[in-house]
């Protein structure tokens, strides 16, 4: 019940932070960097493929509020990809920073070419060459950079925090 709590409350603030602070103040060419796929890849990673898929609604969810005109859409792809950093869960170490960023990076690749598509048959624009270059390598580079500095805080919260409560248990 604890990692759910952890979970709710560490979405809400990378929400509001990406929404508030991030989109005014690291703001960088139009590309700010997507915090709760950061909070998702690090959920699935840490604790298996169920609990990514919840961290990934939730974020998905909160993402479809912000930016999507149907419910749901966002939620599903970010389900998919906190279910596929789940199965990294088995390489999980604890002071790692390597994998889980190189897993954040294909997942914000993933999510980016999502919204190319979506991008592409909403607005009828194609130009994928374009987009790669302005919008996808860009936003995935900002996210790994981030990545380092966030996901050392969410690890450390944690392992501080949720591994002392499960070995009360």
């Amino acid at each position: 019940m604890l990692k759910v709590i952890i979970c709710i409350i560490e979405m809400l603030i990378a929400f509001l932070l990406q929404s508030t602070v991030f989109s005014s103040v690291f703001d960088i060419g139009g590309v700010v960097p997507d915090l709760i796929i950061i909070i998702v890849i690090a959920y699935g990673y840490e604790y298996g493929k169920l609990e990514g898929m919840f961290a990934g609604i939730l974020g998905g969810f909160l993402m479809d509020v912000q930016f999507g005109e149907v419910l749901g859409v966002y939620a599903l792809v970010y389900m998919f990809i906190g279910y596929g950093a789940g199965y990294f869960n088995k390489y999980y170490v604890k002071y790692d920073t390597i994998l889980p960023v190189c897993i954040i990076g294909v997942g914000e690749l993933l999510c980016s070419f999502y919204g190319y598509i979506v991008n592409a048959l909403i607005f009828s624009d194609v130009r994928i060459g374009y987009y790669i270059r302005r919008v996808m390598l860009p936003k995935v580079a900002y996210t790994m950079i981030a990545a380092l500095v966030v996901y050392k805080i969410v690890d450390y919260l944690y392992s501080k925090v949720l591994v002392p409560v499960n070995e009360e248990e």
